[in-house]
This record gives structure tokens, C-alpha cells and sequence, in this order.
């Protein structure tokens, strides 16, 4: 073992705080930051520390985390990108892949849950009786596994949160003992303590709108044929509450009412049978007050035929990224004209689900002592190249983007190059795609 010291250069940096350290290198691109963990051992010390941590994940650029289950076959595969606006106007894209043994753990028809400051709850197993809890950043997880006696077919759903005072991270499952009980049961699993305690009945989560983390809670929707309530669980009292519904929730909704954050405030995004082609977004202004909803946002998608949608972010100047249709990512400008553009697309794709997703340094290090290990995957972070090429409908002609506005796409037979070139140690450049575009590399956003 080299028990020498390290020499460090003595420069205007090295004199400087830790705390001004800290707050300069939390600026930076996560990927920049990921370099300079290599540059000294103080550096490295501070990138480790929950300090950094903090900062960081209050500066970090929005993202999307996407999952695409191609036609005919399962993928435990996800892609990341990050929104870099650049100015009110235009913005950019940047893009890589996240894979088992790589950035997730090495799990076959992995299902993702939710996330919570930057870290992953993965869902695996048949039975869905192995949770991971994964910073796919750090290539970091643990396995949390539900006792064999418990595990169960009926409304089997996982959501992972952080108590809003204590910093304490925890695992929300809810299920059904058999398919006559009418009451869900509900267990937690505080990390770093290593098992399941009951918090007694509480309310199914079923479908889990991604992004709906605030104030220390989750929350999801109940309705039948109207908006019932909005449903939340608080990580930090463990209790389920109801919050109230915005107004226009009347029982004229077609069913695809989504819950989201948008800018800190809990949302709601409706359409209404009689108006099927125009989305409402109903924002909760002061948390927990109904006379606080207000309707922020009224769009009209410039094509009719969608089927769902999922608001993912809203960037400035009345910019939001919306998922259509598990197809594509699409941008609507709410100050000029109302204008579309189209940011991402798939194609040959089964399935899409996507989440808002902000990268982060949490190490399970820090929260997940105790636990009995906490894993790394085989070989840390290697970016991927994607393809980069011009979308169907040029985004610079809907008006937000400028000249070098691009629209990535996906096919199947790109997921099959790189899984091809993976096995056989090839370059990703030279294999996933059969055409000359996939060899350009994609820069990560500096």
C-alpha cells in the first residue's frame, strides 16, 4: 500500500474553502464532475461528501429518464437525457444509455417504479419480490427482497420517498393479500434497518404517475369515472392522506388524468370527454389548499389522434415536454402561437414509459449503512453514442428551437446493434446502426 502523500499544487484552487469548492464544482455537468473525481484525493473527498450531494442535486439540470420496450421483446435498458436551456428560446438535448452490469443492476424485465433525488426504485423478479434502490450515476444499488410468504399477485406496487426532516429513505409497498380483499395493506422498509414493519391499511397506489414527489410525500390519483381525490402517502409521519381535487374534475374525464410537479406545485393534467383535443393543467399553488388550484395551462396538440400523454417538464418561457402517445417527446410553446416540435421519437416500440429525472451524487454509501452491501456494477459509467438525426417534422418550423434543433430517434435495430457490440467487447460506433449517422458521436452536454 503507497502510504505517500499526495502532492498537491500549490494554486489559487487549492486555497480556496471547501464550501466554495463544493459550490463551484456542483455547477458543472454531472459527467464533468464524474472526471474530476480523478484529478486529486481533496477533490475526490469533497464529490463524496452529502454537502456536495445537496448542492448538487439543487442545481442539477432536468432530465428524462425513458424506458422503451421494443416489439416482440424485453429490454431492461433505459435512456437519460438532459435538458441544457440555453437561452429562453432554445435549448438542447443530450442523450446516453443506461444498461444492466454497466449503470443498473444485472436484473432481467426490470420495471421501473419511481424516483426520488436522483435514485432509482427498480422492481424484479417474477413475482416482483426484489427491490433495487439504484444511483445509476454512481453505479450504485442495493436489493431490498420481500418476504416469500408476503409476496403476492394482486396489486404488488412499490414507490420509494424521503421523509422531509430526518433525511431518512424509504420503501412504500402496498398489496392485497388475495383478490377479495376490497382494504390494501401496507408495509415499509426504512433503509439501513434491513426489514419490513406494517403501517396498517392504507390506500392501493395502482398506477403511480411519475414525478409526484413533494414536500416528503408521493401522491397518486383515485377516480372511477371522475377524479375522486388525490391520494398521497408522508414518508416522514408514515400515514396515507387525501388532499382535494381541482374543479374540474365533474366526471366528464376520459381517464387519462396524470399527476405530476411542475415548478414545485402539485399538478393535474385533464381532458374532458366533451373536449377530447384540448389538455387542462391544473396547478395546486399553495399545497393542500383547494381553493388554490388554478388552471395554469390550456394546450391544443396540432394533430387529433393522440392517446395519452404525460407532462414531463416545464422549462422556461412556457416551454413543457410532453410524452404522446409512449411515441414521442413533444415540445408545446404556450406564449408563441401555441407551437409543437417534436424533441424525441421511437420507433418500433411496444411501450414507452418516461419520467422526469434529475441526476444525482446521493451515495448509498451515506444513506444505505447498514444495509447488508451495497453493490457496484461490473464496469461504472460508459456512455453510449445515439443516434442524432432530423425528426419527420423540422422543430425549427414550430418556432422554439434554433437552426441546430435536432430530433433523436430510436429504432429497434439500434438496440440490437448495441447489445450485439456489447456482448462481443465491439465498438458502439461501429455497431449499432447500419447507418453512417449512428457514427457520429453524441456530445454530452459541458
Amino acid at each position: 500500500m503507497d502510504d505517500t502523500k499526495e502532492e498537491v499544487p500549490n494554486t489559487i484552487v487549492t486555497k480556496l474553502s471547501a464550501d466554495v469548492m463544493i459550490d463551484i464544482l456542483s455547477r458543472f455537468h454531472w459527467k464533468t464532475v464524474l472526471s474530476f473525481r480523478c484529478v486529486c484525493k481533496t477533490w475526490l473527498r469533497l464529490i463524496s461528501d452529502k454537502d456536495f450531494a445537496d448542492s448538487y442535486l439543487s442545481r442539477s439540470l432536468p432530465g428524462i429518464l425513458i424506458k422503451a420496450l421494443p416489439e416482440g421483446g424485453i429490454s431492461s435498458l433505459f435512456h437519460l437525457f438532459q435538458i441544457h436551456e440555453e437561452t429562453d428560446r432554445t435549448f438542447k438535448v443530450g442523450g446516453m444509455e443506461l444498461v444492466p452490469e454497466t449503470n443498473l443492476p444485472a436484473t432481467a424485465n426490470i420495471e421501473l417504479m419511481n424516483s426520488c433525488n436522483g435514485l432509482l426504485c427498480l422492481s424484479g423478479g417474477e413475482l416482483r419480490n426484489v427491490i433495487h434502490v439504484c444511483n445509476p450515476i454512481l453505479c450504485e444499488y442495493i436489493e431490498i427482497h420481500v418476504d416469500d410468504h408476503k409476496t403476492c399477485l394482486y396489486g404488488n406496487y412499490f414507490a420509494l420517498g424521503c421523509s422531509a426532516t430526518g433525511n431518512q429513505y424509504k420503501v412504500l409497498r402496498t398489496f392485497y393479500q388475495n383478490d377479495q380483499h376490497r382494504c390494501p395493506k401496507a408495509e415499509i422498509y426504512t433503509i439501513k434497518t434491513g426489514h419490513w414493519r406494517s403501517v396498517g391499511n392504507g390506500f392501493s397506489i395502482g398506477r403511480l404517475d411519475f414525478n409526484t414527489s413533494l414536500h416528503g410525500c408521493i401522491h397518486w390519483a383515485r377516480y372511477e369515472t371522475s377524479l375522486e381525490c388525490i391520494c398521497s402517502f408522508d414518508f416522514e409521519s408514515e400515514q396515507f392522506k387525501r388532499l382535494p381535487a381541482p374543479p374540474i374534475c365533474d366526471g366528464n374525464l376520459d381517464g387519462f388524468t396524470r399527476l405530476g410537479v411542475l415548478r414545485d406545485c402539485l399538478s393535474v393534467t385533464v381532458r374532458k370527454w366533451d373536449a377530447p383535443y384540448e389538455i387542462h393543467v391544473w396547478v395546486m399553488n399553495e399545497y393542500g389548499v383547494q381553493e388554490s388550484w388554478s388552471k395554469q395551462i390550456l394546450f391544443k396538440p396540432d394533430y387529433h389522434h393522440f392517446i395519452s400523454y404525460e407532462p414531463l417538464i416545464l422549462l422556461r418561457r412556457g416551454k413543457i415536454l410532453i410524452l404522446l402517445d409512449g411515441e414521442s417527446v413533444e415540445c408545446y410553446n404556450i406564449y408563441n402561437n401555441g407551437s409543437w416540435g417534436r424533441v424525441i421519437t421511437y420507433e418500433n416500440m411496444q411501450d414507452t414509459h418516461a419520467i422526469a429525472y434529475n441526476p444525482s451524487f446521493v451515495s448509498l454509501h451515506h444513506i444505505a449503512a447498514g444495509e447488508e452491501q451495497v453493490l457496484r456494477t461490473n464496469t461504472g459509467l460508459t456512455e453510449i453514442p445515439l443516434s442524432l438525426t432530423r425528426g419527420s417534422e423540422d422543430p425549427t418550423e414550430k418556432g422554439y428551437c434554433d437552426e441546430n434543433a435536432s430530433s433523436i430517434k430510436y429504432s429497434l435495430e439500434f438496440v440490437k446493434g448495441c447489445s450485439y457490440a456489447r456482448r462481443r467487447g465491439l465498438p458502439m460506433t461501429s455497431h449499432c446502426s447500419g447507418h453512417s449517422v449512428i457514427e457520429r458521436e453524441m456530445a454530452i452536454l459541458k
